[in-house]
């Protein structure tokens, strides 16, 4: 289990090694057609996951990568910024709260839907 950024005495260290955990997860066991997935994809994993690891896995690993993109850049012109206390599950009801308040919202990536709800927060 991931631990809660709010309780690790080192959150600078927890997310230099979470990025790095993503930079090699992304870039050498997953293809880039996941990194830049569809809005159907995102709700599977994300809302439709129950009692799937894989997807859950899939959802959280999804929303890390975006946090971590907006840290250096715009997505689809979008900025946004999470607290850094932030828990992978305030991460997750924020995305599916976001995407059930927004069905006709649209994005060129799933990404971009993301960081929508990010900013919305």
């Amino acid at each position: 289990m991931v631990p809660s950024l709010a309780s690790n005495p080192s959150v600078a260290a927890w997310r230099l090694a979470r990025g790095t955990l993503l930079t090699l997860v992304f870039s050498h066991v997953i293809s880039p057609a996941y990194a830049f997935t569809t809005r159907e994809k995102l709700e599977k994993w994300c809302i439709s996951s129950t009692g799937s690891v894989a997807a859950a896995g899939r959802c959280i690993g999804y929303l890390l990568a975006t946090e971590d993109a907006l840290s250096q850049d715009s997505i689809e012109g979008v900025r946004a910024c999470l607290p850094e206390n932030i828990t992978l599950q305030e991460q997750n009801r924020i995305v599916i709260e976001w995407l059930k308040a927004n069905p006709n919202a649209e994005a060129k990536t799933a990404m971009g839907l993301v960081a929508r709800a990010y900013a919305a927060h």
